[in-house]
């Protein structure tokens, strides 16, 4: 087997199919910690095949920096990872990136444009709950907290009030995402500038509690301006406190789930679209079970119902599935039958990304059942980016 030339350096590995790198025995230890992708050694030593990648952005390992590129263009990548049901109008050159910019960078612009924009007149402000102990009294005096902590001591007193304050969840969020990006070693100057000034008007607005999950707040008219800031933070923050959890160096490390992406942008615009039509989609359904023990737990990631009644279900595959691929692979047909099953429906989707693909039905008539395999195109333009996944959501309905 002739292998191809290794640099001793190498900077980049492919998110889809098969990269060649070289590794030192601790290094390939360390990256196999990280558990985003498998690590098998070659006939050459020191060089190592990395396959079957899940996640993309930089890694660090030693001195090494390892960028793992996405096979799905940064500007669909970004614009997916922001979406939500407010935004009617999007413009292509707000997420339009140069060939060489990675996801940590990419990522990070699309962040400080969506907070430049929510932050541009005055932060969200909204009624918190105060608990404070004073002389004044204000608010509610909170009687039980008063015997708890100074029994038969009439002053000072526990209040408990409503502050109409900056310090809200939405604030919070966005600014423990940007004070995430600060630390990443490898963001350009220029980005790190923007990040610092960017800081400057949540300064009177509270840190996050570190490892604490980030939930974010329901949607409202009140901060629905929010939300695609909002949720590029949250990936944000994602993709830094899984590498950090899972071991691997902090400072440089920034592993996104691309997939997680695809599946959230997918479940939101059918969500928005399948509403009006009366439909209510259900996502990550936690729930169900196979068998009537109930121990053999499922989870689909999409569940479309109508009055109460399962209609179909759906499970998103960031998988390249196509014309020329063949059958979908059998354990991928094998999950949307048990959902099927389980549901009582005749039909379960398969939501694969590739170019234009018509779909195909695999009727499994002993059971039932038919699951159908679909492929969408991310290649384009935000607006036809969202058009290709209702053409899906009809399907589905």
């Amino acid at each position: 087997m002739t292998l191809p030339a290794v640099r001793s350096r190498v900077e980049e590995i492919a998110e889809k199919g098969e990269s060649l790198v070289a590794l030192t025995a601790a290094q390939v230890s360390r990256l196999q910690a990280a558990d985003f992708c498998r690590v098998s050694p070659t006939p050459e030593p020191g060089i190592w095949r990395i396959a079957d990648v899940t996640r993309v952005g930089v890694v660090a390992i030693d001195e090494r920096r390892l960028f793992v590129r996405p096979k799905t263009p940064l500007r669909s990548l970004i614009f997916m990872a922001s979406y939500s049901g407010v935004q009617a109008q999007v413009s292509d050159s707000a997420y339009t990136y140069e060939s060489d910019d990675d996801i940590p960078t990419a990522l990070a612009d699309a962040l400080l444009r969506a907070v430049g924009e929510v932050t541009r007149r005055t932060l969200l402000k909204g009624y918190v709950a105060v608990d404070e102990t004073g002389t004044v009294i204000r608010g509610r005096w909170d009687i039980a907290r008063q015997l708890t902590k100074r029994p038969g001591i009439p002053a000072p007193v526990e209040l408990t009030y409503d502050d109409y304050t900056e310090d809200v969840a939405e604030n919070r969020i966005l600014k423990a995402a940007l004070r995430a990006l600060m630390r990443m070693q490898q963001l350009p100057a220029h980005i790190v500038d923007r990040l610092g000034t960017s800081l400057i008007p949540f300064s009177e607005v509270s840190d996050l509690r570190p490892g604490a999950p980030v939930i974010l707040p329901s949607e409202s008219r009140l901060n629905s301006h929010y939300q695609p800031a909002l949720r590029l933070a949250r990936w944000v923050l994602e993709a830094m406190s899984w590498a950090h959890a899972s071991g691997v160096s902090a400072g440089a490390t920034f592993l996104l789930n691309v997939a997680k992406v695809y599946e959230d942008f997918v479940g939101r615009v059918f969500q928005e679209q399948l509403h009006v039509a009366g439909y209510d989609v259900d996502l990550q359904v936690s729930d169900w079970r196979l068998d009537a023990g109930g121990r053999v737990r499922m989870r689909p990631d999409i569940v479309v119902s109508r009055s109460g009644r399962v209609v179909t279900v759906a499970d998103t595959k960031y998988k390249v599935w196509g014309g020329t691929s063949g059958s979908p692979p059998n354990a991928d047909v094998y999950q949307a039958l048990a959902y099927a099953i389980t549901a009582g429906v005749p039909e379960a989707h398969l939501l694969y990304v590739s170019g234009e693909v018509e779909p195909r039905r695999y009727e499994i008539a002993s059971a039932g059942v038919t699951v159908v395999a679909h492929a969408v195109d991310l290649s384009g333009g935000p607006d036809e980016l969202i058009a290709a996944v209702q053409r899906l959501g009809e399907a589905l309905a």
